[in-house]
């Protein structure tokens, strides 16, 4: 977009400030002096609009140019100046000389006061536009952009220091401060004109330079992060994650949702372990995805969520041996959530332990009302890393259940093998303690992940559940049915159930029986369905 007329003669105006300021303020003084002059002379009150240009020029310029602007309004009323105009009688010394000095101290003293308000503005907004502790430029920065880029088309850079947290924990705060500041200096040295870094957060940075390439910019910055870096005789490993996206003007760089995209993308990157990412809209998280979280805790409250359930089946003989809660939410607007659109997303907030324990609490209600019927029904429920390693999950989850009365033997935690090797000892401990009271845990997803049978036999686990992508392939791939066959028996060895989870064909389940495999879910037996529908069918499947 061109600069219209308008915003080029105020790009002059600011640039050219202080001369135009000074030339006006000296042609005022011959124009006052004909004003006085021409309405009859000193004696009349026209000659108080003197004070004018004095104070505008120690406001404007400083208290040297006030004090030069005094001398000089003195003078052109004093001997130059006439008492009255008609009879040309002169001032007497004392009195012109009085209100030179008059003048003088006006124009000093306004110029003085002003220069220290000035110095103290300038003070508070450093403070303001500056971390305080690590002296980088911050969001509030951003208001002088104007004055510093231009109109040409920017990459802009979200930096994220995925490992702050640790750098703090094991040699502290200001050891964590000096190193980004370490990181602002470099990146400030060696970006081209114009460029800039602000702090948006503790562990993150915003990066705006002039538009070249995104993936050479990404790639560029990157070469400049990874380097060794030291602080205070101590290597420091630093791991970063950045996200790339390009605006076309630097006004946009106004806006604070300008960074959004940025920031997705190198959210994305610190997700899936990769270096960098450039924004992209099908792969990235989109803002609308954000509403949804922003709602969800009012959804919970509201009754939209509600749980379906998916029987499992025993191999041996058929019938339904346990359920599954699945959570689903029925939005008042987009209708029907599926669980992979908003669990993503609750999973990174704590809205986890409300979704967590709004599960628990509605699973234990649907098993007592099995109860009331005479069924007895065991209910697995998924659990996160972040409830795992929640100090109060524990003893929250423990008072929910004593108080619901219902038998710990009928809950199952169902918790997906990347979750325990997150931080194995953690999770280990938090299972344990589950375990001693009663409650089974279930590996969700086996085979997704990187670990063995044998190194996951250090956890509380009872039953393993095999992927369904297994299940997929198991009819036309002999690898994966070998490998099936292999994890079934190795898990029976070791003392574990195993489940087959996506199981749609008789063939599946043919094959599943005769690798010995225990339980099956899938939409061969059975879709999950709604609590009163399971009710019935559950019934019915049991005869």
């Amino acid at each position: 977009m061109k600069k219209t007329k308008i915003d080029e003669v105020i790009m002059l105006v600011t640039k050219y400030y202080k001369a135009i300021s000074i030339v006006l303020i000296v042609l005022m003084l011959p124009l006052i002096y004909l004003i006085v002059y021409k309405t009859g002379g000193i004696k009349y009150v026209y000659s108080h609009s003197m004070y004018i240009p004095i104070l505008l020029a120690g406001i404007v310029i400083g208290p040297k140019f006030g004090v030069f602007i005094a001398l000089s309004a003195g003078i052109l009323l004093g001997p130059l100046m006439p008492i009255d105009t008609v009879t040309n009688e002169p001032q007497v010394f004392v009195n012109w000389m009085y209100r030179l000095i008059i003048f003088v101290i006006i124009g000093f003293t306004s110029g003085d006061a002003f220069y220290r308000i000035k110095l103290s503005r300038k003070r508070i907004d450093e403070l303001m536009s500056h971390n305080q502790e690590t002296h980088i430029p911050n969001t509030n920065y951003l208001k002088r952009i104007p004055h510093i880029l231009n109109d040409k088309e920017y990459t802009l850079m979200t930096v994220l220091i995925n490992n702050h947290n640790n750098i703090i924990d094991v040699l502290g705060t200001d050891v964590y401060h000096t190193l980004l500041n370490q990181i602002y200096i470099e990146l400030s040295e060696h970006l081209l004109d114009r460029s800039l870094v602000i702090q948006s957060d503790s562990n993150k940075l915003w990066i705006m330079k002039p538009f070249l390439d995104l993936t050479n910019d990404a790639k560029y910055i990157l070469s400049l992060l990874n380097k060794q870096w030291v602080v205070e005789n101590i290597p420091l490993y630093v791991d970063f994650s950045i996200g790339a996206t390009h605006i076309s003007h630097s006004r946009d760089l106004m806006k604070l949702s300008t960074f959004e995209y940025s920031d997705n993308a190198a959210r994305y990157a610190q997700l899936n372990n990769i270096s960098y990412m450039i924004h992209d809209d099908n792969k990235l998280k989109k803002k609308s995805d954000y509403s949804l979280l922003a709602t969800f805790k009012h959804a919970l409250e509201e009754n939209q969520t509600f749980l379906v359930y998916q029987p499992k089946i025993d191999l041996n003989t058929m019938k339904p041996s346990g359920l599954e809660a699945l959570i689903r939410w029925h939005h008042p607007e987009k209708g029907l959530i599926m669980p992979d659109s908003f669990i993503p997303l609750v999973e990174e907030t704590k809205l986890i332990h409300l979704l967590t324990d709004w599960v628990l609490k509605n699973a234990l209600e649907k098993i007592k009302a099995f109860h009331k019927q005479g069924i007895e029904v065991a209910i697995s429920i998924n659990v996160s890393a972040k409830n795992l390693y929640d100090p109060f999950f524990f003893e929250r989850v423990m008072k929910t259940i004593n108080n619901s009365g219902v038998s710990k033997k009928l809950i199952r935690f169902e918790i997906t093998e990347s979750v325990l090797m997150i931080n194995p000892e953690e999770s280990k401990l938090v299972l344990e303690k589950l375990v001693e009271k009663g409650i089974s845990i279930e590996l969700d997803d086996f085979g997704s992940g990187y670990s063995s049978l044998a190194y996951l036999t250090q956890f509380p686990i009872s039953t393993i559940k095999i992927d369904r992508l297994f299940m997929q392939e198991i009819l036309t791939n002999s690898q994966v049915r070998q490998i099936v066959k292999s994890a079934i028996h190795l898990s029976r060895d070791l003392g574990y159930k195993v489940v087959a989870e996506g199981v749609e064909q008789a063939e599946v389940v043919g094959v599943l029986k005769d690798f010995g495999c225990d339980y099956a879910q899938g939409y061969f037996f059975a879709r999950p369905m709604s609590s009163e529908e399971i009710t019935e069918w559950y019934t019915k499947a049991l005869k």
